[in-house]
């Protein structure tokens, strides 16, 4: 047996043992906890300045650019993805509006951002003062982020 086996080995058994209760007390089988899920994730931003100013939109990740828009009062975008498996997927956005300007990250691999995304779906809402994001875990909008002044 090579020394790669032996490792592998050293670190499954363990785990195995160690998660054995928690298998047979839930619906997870063997291979959900060896191999982590990669999670579907949705996420939306809406244009909720109060002023009804159009709300400049540009947003991407390392491997897909997601175009640029022009949203008016209400209207919103969102895309889905999976997460990848080394969890490094991240996701920014370039924001304007005629007074203000904004970059930031509207996804990365957190375990507050995902609890309070609900682990599925992280809604923001560009208002007058800044980003909103949706904490669904208590119900309520958090400002995040504030707005940059000028271009």
């Amino acid at each position: 047996m090579n020394n790669i086996k032996k490792f592998l080995l050293a670190i499954y058994i363990p785990l195995l043992l160690a998660c054995h209760d928690r298998v047979l007390a839930s619906s997870a089988n063997t291979r959900d906890i060896i191999v982590p899920k990669i999670s579907d994730w949705q996420i939306t931003v809406v244009n909720g300045l109060i002023t009804s100013e159009t709300l400049f939109i540009h947003c991407k990740s390392k491997d897909d650019d997601l175009g640029e828009q022009n949203l008016r009062l209400g209207e919103r975008i969102f895309w889905n993805f999976r997460e990848n498996m080394l969890h490094s997927t991240l996701f920014w956005c370039y924001l304007s509006k005629d007074d203000g300007h904004m970059n930031v990250k509207v996804f990365w691999d957190d375990v507050i951002l995902f609890h309070r995304c609900g682990w599925k779906q992280c809604v923001w809402t560009a208002k007058t003062d800044g980003l909103y994001l949706w904490n669904s875990a208590i119900g309520e909008d958090l400002l995040l982020e504030k707005w940059e002044a000028g271009w």
